[in-house]
């Protein structure tokens, strides 16, 4: 009897451990995706439109808290996913029901300057806003800055806004000789490939301005020039925002364009009209808007003004001429916005493997 007894207690003991690591291994995985809704993310580089600051296989920490955390939009979804079930082409999401997004209180408001981390925002995206692919980028204009691009030179607000030793750009560099590998490696220019020209050698490279100054420095004997590669000013690029033949930007030459803010009016006539129905049409939340010609028709009625609803942000990538970014897709508005990304936690060369490629200079690397 006591061992039908004892083997009754150990069969519910074994049941009850059971039960007690299920809910354990639950109450974590709960935990977890709220950390992960309301506190930090932790987000992949996948290209080098970052770099000098960011490089492709950073783990890049995305703090919620500074700008607060935002409602889901789509509530059914498996926690601890994004798009898809981790290793499949599966859906970890359905989108049978969309709720209303809003921002709980953060720390602070974004800054100039504050690299984010936003949902793309791309014209041909058919998914909900919160499960869009996440773009990183630095944010260079907020709601109500002046920006222009003129000959690659960033302006807000009239003055020179580049930060030194973070922005890079493509150039050619004209030599008589031929440079090694290690001397690239050593000159901390990892984007380089050889071209011939038809009075001697020469080199694409990705570098910043103030490397270029050190080689025109420190090999003048062997370095004839070095220029930007520059789209021409006055030529229409019908890749760029507001993708206009009417406006004739380019990455290189853009602006001068005035980021919207809440409560700022605009004339509805040809330029704003030109500037601003993307915005309009697609993110202020209008029920019925058409443009005919140059008029704006809300709810029926012509509009000879509009006044933005929301305010939005222009984010550019630190690698200028390997970045897609607000000079192809245009304005971010706000509750796009993720987070600001603040340190990598690690980082791995994916062509090398991922411990073999494991960069121990940038862990705990905070971002600036």
């Amino acid at each position: 009897m006591n061992s039908l007894f004892a083997g009754k207690k150990n069969k519910k003991s074994t049941a009850s451990q059971c039960w007690d690591w299920i809910s354990s291994i639950f109450s974590a995985f709960i935990i977890a995706s709220l950390i992960r809704w309301l506190v930090v993310g932790l987000y992949v580089v996948v290209s080098g439109s970052m770099e000098q600051t960011l490089l492709t296989g950073d783990f890049v920490l995305v703090s919620k808290l500074h700008y607060g955390a935002r409602t889901p939009i789509t509530p059914l979804q498996v926690p601890m996913t994004h798009r898809f079930i981790p290793g499949t082409k599966i859906k970890a999401y359905f989108d049978w029901i969309q709720l209303p997004q809003y921002r709980l209180p953060g720390l602070g408001k974004i800054s100039r300057n504050d690299i984010v981390v936003f949902n793309s925002i791309e014209k041909k995206a058919t998914t909900p806003v919160d499960l869009r692919e996440y773009w990183i980028k630095r944010c260079i204009a907020l709601p109500g800055d002046l920006l222009a691009i003129d000959h690659k030179q960033l302006y807000i607000n009239g003055s020179l806004a580049d930060l030194p030793h973070t922005v890079q750009y493509r150039y050619f560099m004209k030599t008589n000789r031929i440079f090694s590998k290690a001397f690239f490696e050593k000159a901390g220019i990892k984007d380089f490939s050889l071209s011939t020209v038809s009075d001697g050698k020469g080199y694409y490279i990705l570098t910043t301005p103030q490397k270029v100054a050190q080689l025109r420095d420190t090999l003048a004997s062997s370095i004839q020039s070095v220029d930007p590669i520059e789209e021409q000013k006055g030529l229409s690029n019908p890749f760029i925002y507001p993708w206009d033949s009417s406006v004739a930007w380019n990455k290189d030459n853009f602006g001068p364009l005035k980021v919207p803010h809440k409560g700022m009016t605009i004339v509805m006539d040809q330029v704003h009209t030109c500037l601003y129905k993307h915005v309009i049409l697609a993110f202020e939340g209008k029920k019925e808007v058409k443009f005919v010609g140059n008029s704006c028709w809300i709810d029926g009625k012509e509009v000879t003004a509009y006044t933005f609803c929301k305010d939005y942000y222009f984010c550019m990538g630190d690698n200028r001429d390997e970045s897609k970014d607000c000079r192809f897709v245009g304005f971010i508005p706000e509750e796009y916005i993720i987070g600001k990304a603040v340190m990598v936690l690690a980082s791995s060369d994916k062509n090398k493997g991922f411990f073999r490629g494991m960069r121990w200079n940038r862990i705990f690397h905070k971002i600036h």
